[in-house]
């Protein structure tokens, strides 16, 4: 187990107890199964009293404060998120003759392939989102007042507190975001034109991603991603990963990764589908769970991994699924050209969403006068598209249920990404992914990770320098499409289906 400071150590049990507790209460809500109500201590708490946190912060332990903060608020907001989850499983819409939640809605989106249906589960995820919308503001509400008791007045206090180099990574979003604009916004017309689509939409690109659907006689994705998995050598932990993969109403229609009591609990929640994007997702999470179950020996080994070369992994192995080697072997076919074309730009999109997040957020957070104005300008300039007012909240809800800055962990991990896969690529070969080699070569990436190695000692000279705004693309260092050649992957979570 990973040394942890003097004034956690005798905390340290009693802390993975209120994890796993935590842990277990949203797996079940999320599922489908339960609420997200952890049964916790009556009366006073030193561990979720905020108490510890703020020890981290003054002793300078910053990725031991970022869990510890986690724990904070999820105890805090626990009767406010199980509202929130009330209205999320019991608010629908009607398609096709049924009653679907917004994540059975965002489940169903990644499978239908006719125009027509597409347009209706699009009215309906807008129609939902909307009626879900109070229920966000009242969270953010109870948010702003556990952030408040905390000791900190506004949350970019909090935020600069956790992440001191925050600063730099806006500018460093910005940056990118100016030299990409135009380029991107060419791409996305060209796909419109190329679709049909005559009302440009934010969802659009989620209707690219969705016609990227395999061929027939692809192998499933749960079978592909395990076979990948056991050729790695990772077979014993196949053991014990537990997989959630039936549909249910107000089951999250995001696949994700829940490290209940790590190495001993991982669990991976997946819903069915058939397009290239949802096998990329599936093994991005099950690179989270290979990382908790064979790259520790302790829950506490997790509590000093920066969060940011946590998503960069999953990152990474999302872009194997592009290789036609591993197609070959894993799907039993090639997918062609065009399929990758799609997910790469799907990807791209989440990438802007996240630096425009990151860009936005911030400036709310220290005190723009008008977020609804400054959400419209931020989010038609970067896209081309006409957005919500009642929406500017939405996404920044969804985001703070995970973390007080999440889409800076996702601006880091996705600069981070190319920096990974060359380290493993110097490991185990070009190749790495379809080798022997490719486990020792996670495993000790995973040692370095638990070591305490930093976003910002990857992100160095020997890595991507902050300044680089180039050649991060979705289609460098070749050509979408190119045999064999790499395609940079995306994320886990579709940020334009986890917000309205």
């Amino acid at each position: 187990m990973t040394t942890v400071p003097g004034y956690l150590a005798g905390h340290v049990e009693d802390l993975v107890a209120l994890q796993a507790r935590v842990a277990h209460a949203r797996w079940l809500a999320a599922t489908g199964q339960g609420e997200d109500h952890p049964a916790l201590p009556e009366g006073p708490n030193r561990l979720t009293d905020g108490r510890l946190v703020l020890l981290a912060l003054e002793h300078g332990d910053l990725h031991y404060a970022g869990e510890l903060v986690l724990w904070y608020f999820r105890v805090r907001l626990t009767e406010a998120t199980a509202r929130l989850r009330l209205l999320q499983r019991t608010v629908t819409a009607e398609v096709g003759g049924r009653a679907l939640t917004h994540g059975e809605l965002v489940a169903f989106s990644r499978t239908v392939t006719d125009d027509r249906r597409r347009a209706e589960v699009r009215v309906a995820l807008a129609d939902v989102g909307e009626r879900l919308r109070e229920g966000r503001r009242r969270w953010l509400d109870a948010y702003a007042e556990a952030r408040a008791e905390l000791g900190f007045p506004t949350h970019a206090a909090l935020v600069r507190a956790l992440h001191p180099e925050v600063d730099r990574f806006v500018i460093h979003a910005r940056d990118w975001l100016d030299a990409t604009r135009a380029a991107f916004l060419r791409r996305w017309d060209g796909w419109r034109a190329r679709d049909g689509h005559s009302a440009p939409a934010m969802g659009d690109a989620r209707l690219v991603a969705a016609r990227a659907v395999l061929p027939e006689g692809a192998g499933g994705a749960l079978a592909s991603v395990r076979s990948t998995v056991r050729e790695w050598g990772f077979g014993g932990c196949l053991e014990r990963i537990l997989v959630d993969d039936v549909a249910r109403p107000g089951k999250s229609g995001a696949a994700f990764c829940s490290p209940v009591a790590p190495p001993a609990d991982v669990r991976v929640s997946t819903t069915p589908g058939t397009t290239l994007g949802h096998y990329a997702t599936l093994l991005h999470e099950f690179g989270h769970a290979l990382h908790f179950t064979a790259g520790t020996r302790h829950p506490a080994d997790l509590w000093r991994t920066h969060p940011a070369l946590t998503e960069a992994f999953g990152f990474t192995l999302e872009r194997v699924v592009r290789r036609p080697d591993w197609q070959r072997r894993h799907l039993g076919v090639t997918v062609d050209a065009e399929a990758v074309e799609r997910l790469a730009f799907a990807r791209e999109h989440v990438r802007r969403l996240v630096a425009t997040s990151l860009c936005f957020e911030m400036a709310v957070h220290d005190g723009h006068p008008d977020p609804a104005a400054k959400y419209v300008r931020s989010y038609e300039r970067e896209f081309g598209v006409t957005v919500d007012r009642g929406a500017a909240w939405d996404r920044m809800q969804t985001y703070l249920e995970g973390k007080p800055c999440y889409p800076l962990v996702y601006h880091q991990a996705f600069a981070l990404r190319e920096t990974l896969w060359e380290h493993l690529a110097g490991r185990a070969g070009e190749r790495w992914y379809a080798g022997s080699d490719a486990g020792p070569a996670m495993r000790e990436l995973f040692a370095r990770f638990a070591a305490g190695d930093g976003a910002e000692e990857w992100l160095s000279p020997g890595g991507v320098p902050l300044g680089q705004v180039h050649g991060e693309g979705e289609f460098g260092p070749g050509r979408a499409g190119q045999p064999d050649e790499p395609v940079v992957g995306g994320h886990a979570v579709d940020h334009a289906e986890r917000a309205p």
